[in-house]
């Protein structure tokens, strides 16, 4: 009787050992390494859709949403699309997730600086934009 009870113990370590390794394994493979991003430019994270320029500072957007009862009112626009942000009003497309368009108009945000951060109106939705640095 003893002898079943022993190799029942020795089953159920083993099953407990091959589970751990499969566990072990599925952490590992599940896990990822990160590089440190190029920065080039004024694109230097991926994840960017547009940055423009708004008294003389340059804000991003990524994809964030502010809702419309925090928006106040409209402090500015969007007058050109370009390749290169230099002066206020101009913009840079990243990406064609969001239809940033020339004539886009900027808000303020309840209760929050504009310094800091804005929101622009595309297709009645208020995007988040965040200060990511200085106009030149």
């Amino acid at each position: 009787m003893n002898g079943m009870i022993n190799k029942g113990r020795n089953n159920v370590r083993g099953f407990n050992f091959i589970m751990g390794i499969i566990f072990l394994i599925t952490i590992v493979s599940c896990s990822t390494t990160t590089t440190e991003q190029e920065t080039t430019g004024i694109n230097a994270n991926n994840d960017l859709l547009s940055q423009f320029a708004f008294e003389g500072r340059i804000y991003s957007i990524e994809g964030n949403v502010t809702p419309v009862e925090k928006i106040e009112k409209e402090v500015g626009e969007i007058k050109e699309i370009l390749d290169d942000v230099k002066e206020n009003g101009q913009a840079k497309l990243f990406n064609t997730k969001i239809d940033l368009i020339e004539g886009t108009k900027i808000y303020s945000i309840q209760d929050v600086d504009k310094d800091t951060v804005v929101a622009v109106k595309i297709k009645d939705i208020y995007y988040t934009a965040f200060f990511s640095g200085k106009l030149d």
